[in-house]
């Protein structure tokens, strides 16, 4: 009778696997196999359907028969018995009895080189979960881990698992002279997994999921050569933390992997090959300290001969998420996968000489799937907030941006006509504003300015004024038409307040007007051109709390122009380009407490940092969706900690970086 495929399913921790879905292991046929004729050992008897004996059960010491016939048969004492039944035995006998019709014969181990004296075999079969196996609602871990309760968990998954298993073995005089066994097959993974610690864990680790065994036959001449096959599908967690964290991760793996292991004239080499392809779903993340977990997720192949184990062959994916402190208060995360591989030999029912081979665990194919938050070597993500959207709901098309003592910021969205105030975080405070001329209404407003009072300026564009305000958005008062004398304006676009007095860049009118917080004109300097002092486009302006010296992000012209409280020239730098220190329109301009100056580069999609002299220190940007890129960056705001938040006007949203810590 040929030996059922057993199936198992291991219970672990109060998870269980509702069902398996058409797991299988192939009908439990003899393998393919060919070889050269076996030269067996004169003292070998085989139990077959012709020795008139029918198998009862198989001890290391004693073998028990029920005798079909009315003697014993030539059973040599000394000699080797060998069968299939009970998963197959091989033993040596040194003493056989007869009682009630069964025959019970005295034995010790024997090895497959006690009865072929030689030969040449290839065999094959497979072994898998050939419909796939469902992983949901798998707990990899549920309790306490180094004092503190962590669970981990497969929300949702499925894996896809049908290795090829090859083997071959040549047998000269009484010895495994090569012998090599392979898995190989097309893998493919697909979960989502939880992990939350309530405090600080640390712990690693195994479990199996799920189990399938197929045993087969192979005959060398009349010998059977009774083995089997089980893969189990193990999960290896390895987690620590030094502080509460909870996260949630989803990885897609694929592709072919193989794992062997080969012995050669008495030398032991494993070979490993994988192509895996890798993809990272969108997940959540929350932590307050450094925490590491890995997930390996791995077909293990044994392969045994006579009840005896021999072979063991581990592989597949590795993946997990590991948190570093690179110099900020944010921790930076990194989203990992690997595939790893290890081999193991015992002669177990093979030979006696053959020494055992274990090998180190081999890693290869590591790759960062994902990692946050975006940072460089001086400034990491620390928030973004924002997405397109209607007036009263979000970001259409921002312009401008400012932040007060308190930390606050406030933004200008041009197309929706409104200021809105955000908490450093980006939490919605208050929104005031509508398109529209009368008071507190706006057409395309452009930059906004908050004084040392509190005191919320806003460039009204399109009506050519500029509106003053509460911190809580009531309307206080407003000056300024269109036209090109003083106090007037051809399409304004900057504004800077402090120190009892406000400076307007007046963009067709290629000028700086000086005012008082009440509106009053108290100056102007400037005229179209690309001289020194002169301007092409004059958008963003600043007042360096240092000295009150003014400047201007002087746009066509490509650079920035430092100005006297009165207009006279001090400095300028910069020139179109785009490399460092060079602009493609610089669209704004601020001086953070210590004096550095931070430019809104919108051409190229960055911003850029200087010394107060101009020397240029640092950048970021490149154009993009993602973290740490821009699309039309119109804005840029140091707040007091240093935080800088970036406008990334396109791309609708609000970008906030952190400084390293020196």
């Amino acid at each position: 009778m040929k030996a059922p495929t057993r199936i198992t399913i291991f219970i672990a921790l109060a998870a269980v696997l509702a069902s398996i879905g058409g797991c299988d292991a192939d009908s439990p046929t003899s393998p393919g196999g060919k070889g050269s004729a076996a030269e067996i050992a004169p003292d070998v008897f085989v139990v077959d359907v012709k020795a008139g004996l029918s198998f009862v059960e198989a001890s290391d010491s004693t073998l028990v028969f029920d005798l079909l016939g009315p003697g014993a048969p030539p059973i040599p004492t000394g000699g080797v018995i060998v069968g299939s039944d009970g998963g197959g035995y091989i033993r040596r006998v040194h003493s056989m009895s007869v009682s009630g019709g069964r025959l019970y014969i005295g034995a010790r181990p024997a090895v497959l080189t006690d009865a072929v004296v030689s030969v040449i075999l290839d065999a094959t079969t497979s072994i898998g979960f050939s419909s796939g196996l469902d992983l949901s609602n798998v707990i990899l871990y549920s309790g306490d881990a180094g004092g503190a309760p962590l669970s981990v968990a497969i929300a949702s998954g499925r894996i896809d698992f049908k290795p090829a298993i090859d083997l071959s073995m040549r047998i000269v005089p009484y010895k495994l002279h090569r012998f090599a066994a392979s898995a190989a097959g097309e893998l493919r993974l697909a979960c989502e997994i939880g992990v939350e610690a309530l405090g600080p864990v640390a712990g690693v680790r195994s479990m199996p999921i799920a189990s399938i065994r197929k045993p087969f036959v192979s005959y060398l001449g009349p010998v059977p050569v009774a083995a089997a096959v089980t893969m189990t599908l193990m999960a290896r967690l390895e987690v620590s933390s030094d502080t509460a964290f909870a996260c949630s991760l989803g990885i897609d793996i694929s592709g072919p992997m193989r794992c062997g292991i080969r012995l050669d004239r008495g030398a032991w080499s494993i070979s490993s090959d994988a192509s895996p392809a890798y993809a990272a779903r969108p997940f959540q993340y929350e932590s307050e300290g450094g925490a590491r977990v890995s997930i390996s997720i791995e077909p293990k192949i044994e392969i045994e001969f006579y009840g005896a184990p021999c072979v063991d062959l581990v592989f597949g994916p590795s993946f997990g998420l590991e948190e570093r402190d690179e110099g900020f208060s944010v921790l930076a995360w990194e989203l990992f996968a690997s595939y790893r591989s290890a081999a193991a030999f015992d002669r177990g029912a093979l030979d006696r000489y053959t020494p055992p081979f274990e090998s180190e665990r081999v890693r290869c194919c590591a790759t960062t799937l994902a990692s946050g938050p975006f940072h460089t070597d001086d400034y990491a993500l620390a928030g973004q907030w924002g997405i397109e959207g209607p007036p009263g709901s979000a970001f259409s098309y921002p312009k401008g941006i400012a932040v007060d003592a308190a930390g606050d910021v406030y933004v200008v969205e041009s197309w929706n006509g409104e200021v809105q105030k955000f908490t450093a975080e980006g939490a919605l405070l208050r929104r005031w504003g509508e398109p529209g001329a009368g008071d507190g209404q706006f057409e395309a407003p452009e930059k906004v300015a908050v004084d040392e009072d509190g005191f919320v300026y806003v460039v009204d564009g399109g009506n050519n004024r500029i509106q003053k305000f509460s911190s809580a958005g009531a309307f206080v008062l407003k000056w300024g038409s269109e036209g090109g004398g003083d106090g007037q304006f051809r399409s304004p676009v900057g504004v800077a307040a402090a120190g009892g007095v406000v400076y307007v860049t007046d963009g067709r009118n290629n000028r700086v007007q000086k005012f008082s917080t009440s509106g009053d004109f108290l100056g102007a300097w400037g005229e179209y051109g690309a001289a020194p002092g002169r301007f092409n486009g004059p958008m963003g302006v600043a007042i360096d709390p240092a000295d009150e010296t003014v400047l201007v992000a002087d746009c066509q012209n490509h650079r920035i122009q430092r100005f006297s409280p009165y207009g006279a020239l001090l400095a300028a730098w910069g020139s179109y380009g785009a490399g460092d220190g060079q602009f493609n329109c610089a669209v704004d301009v601020t001086v953070a407490a210590g004096g550095a100056v931070f430019v809104a580069d919108i051409g190229n999609d960055r911003f850029a940092r200087f010394t107060a002299d101009g020397t240029f220190e640092t950048k970021l940007g490149t154009t993009g969706t993602a973290e740490g890129q821009f699309d039309h960056p119109e804005g840029v705001v140091v707040d007091g900690r240093g935080f800088v938040y970036v406008l990334d006007a396109r791309n609708s949203r609000i970008q906030r970086f952190e400084p390293r810590i020196r």
